[in-house]
């Protein structure tokens, strides 16, 4: 792999585990979950979004409602997991 690619495939895939707020998050498979979760982000060459969430350390992955997203430019894709993280990582007191 090109260093290029390298750089792209860091920008465009990331996971990270998060608590979400009450109510949980809204995936197509299963409806809302909840506790603690990871959020998987991948954008393709093409700028193809792909959001998925799942139990932390769990095997399955769920879709979240409203994906795939396209994307201008695959390398926003590392900002816009950023953005989700901070959006969705609400513990609760």
């Amino acid at each position: 792999m090109s260093e290029a690619q390298n750089a792209q495939s860091e920008h465009s895939e990331r996971f990270t585990t998060f608590k979400p707020p009450r109510g949980g998050v809204m995936t197509k498979e299963v409806g809302a979950i909840t506790g603690e979760l990871e959020l998987h982000t991948r954008a393709d060459e093409d700028g193809v979004l792909t959001l998925r969430v799942r139990y932390a350390g769990a095997d399955e992955w769920y879709t979240l409602e409203g994906a795939p997203y396209q994307l201008y430019d695959a390398r926003d894709a590392g900002v816009l997991h950023d953005i989700l993280v901070e959006l969705l990582h609400r513990p609760q007191p």
